[in-house]
């Protein structure tokens, strides 16, 4: 980490089963290891943080669902945190010269100018990417509940307020635009939007994709299947574990918006790519490209799916302080968090800092953002001080 009072001294470091954790870390990893015995706000978690490209600390703690082990291979559902990854694909096509972020839906997706929609077919790359498309309406629990086949006709027919002004009002859309995202990646290229994924994002970061599952096919299922933990709803008068996430049904639908599977780890190899290429690595992305997506795009403004003042990039959230990240993360810090507070990732280019942390339990909102992650990485940031 890029800190002037760093201390001169060595980092001790301690290796355990579940990864590293150095010394300014152990008191953090104890209090998350109580927290996940208690089982008030979670039973289980992971945490990586790397500091200048050293990892610091990359560990797991506590029970899955079936009170075995959470290990640092232990597979979740990642929902909205995996966001980025359709944002880095959809750029690399327009780095391949394949796209433009000016382009309309319905010049690049097949048959949607003919969907009797065309507040969607008119809408840019953009505008999706940054939140300004008005495909905000459909949200995250009627896509869950619908079947595959009719989550398109419920998204033609969620149509946002008639004084919206596309391009100009922005609200946090969690399935519309990165379900069309994930469509224009395959109507541009020959291949299915996952592999796509991984092979021109994931692979050239040297992120392993049995760690970071874009989408599970039936044989990488029953091979993978032992790996993966359910999330518990804790918003109710019971914990509620989803077992839907672990069922092949969920984990193999085609769900570009919230259906990655993954580790902390190799979140946080992929957050580590991001921080290379703007670096001017340019692995995946140049630097312009980059940079320009993870800078904020408009003025904070209140966001009525999120129910606060908030700030995106381009499939990014920015800047990290609108999003309950606390103090530490500086002005230029990026990332983007999921479901319930259940998972998180970031990168902080001014301070070398890049943070994944998942929790296998999904709180109420105040609990989840307000307490449970500003605490956590205001504690991270405290840490890193000290090495």
């Amino acid at each position: 980490m890029t800190d002037s009072g760093a201390s001169e001294g060595t980092v001790t470091e301690q290796t355990v089963t579940e990864g590293i954790v150095t010394e300014p870390f152990e008191e953090l990893v104890e209090r998350l290891t109580e927290e996940a015995d208690e089982g008030f706000f979670h039973t289980a978690a992971q945490i990586v943080v790397v500091a200048d490209g050293e990892c610091v600390l990359d560990t797991a703690v506590g029970t899955t669902h079936l009170e075995q082990p959470f290990t640092r291979d232990t597979l979740s559902a990642l929902y909205c945190t995996a966001k980025p990854l359709v944002a880095v694909a959809v750029l690399r096509l327009v780095a391949e010269g394949e796209l433009s972020l000016d382009d309309r839906l319905g010049d690049v997706i097949d048959g949607l100018d003919e969907l009797g929609a065309p507040w969607i077919a008119e809408r840019t790359v953009e505008q999706v990417l940054g939140h300004t498309a008005g495909l905000h309406v459909m949200n995250t629990v009627f896509a869950r509940i619908l079947p595959e086949r009719s989550r398109e006709g419920w998204l033609v027919a969620s149509e946002p307020p008639m004084a919206w002004r596309y391009g100009v009002d922005r609200a946090y859309a969690e399935f519309g635009g990165w379900y069309l995202l994930g469509r224009a990646v395959e109507a541009l290229t020959s291949a299915s939007y996952s592999s796509y994924v991984r092979d021109r994002v994931l692979v050239p970061y040297g992120v392993d994709p049995d760690d970071l599952v874009v989408r599970f096919d039936p044989a990488t299922f029953d091979r993978l299947h032992d790996r993966i933990s359910a999330t518990y709803d804790l918003t109710m008068d019971q914990p509620v574990p989803l077992l839907a996430e672990v069922g092949p049904e969920t984990a193999c639908e085609w769900n570009p918006a919230f259906g990655t599977y993954g580790t902390m780890s190799a979140v946080a190899t992929f957050y580590q790519g991001l921080l290379g290429d703007l670096d001017g690595a340019e692995v995946v992305l140049p630097p312009d490209l980059l940079a320009d997506a993870v800078t904020a795009r408009l003025p904070l403004n209140h966001d009525v799916t999120l129910d606060r003042d908030a700030g995106f990039g381009l499939g990014f959230m920015t800047p990290l302080s609108s999003h309950f990240f606390g103090d530490g993360p500086s002005p230029r810090a990026f990332g983007h968090a999921g479901q319930g507070g259940t998972s998180f990732a970031m990168a902080d280019p001014d301070n070398g800092v890049v943070l994944s942390v998942l929790f296998n339990a999904g709180l109420d909102a105040d609990t989840a953002l307000s307490f449970r992650r500003v605490n956590l990485v205001d504690a991270v940031y405290r840490a890193l001080a000290q090495l």
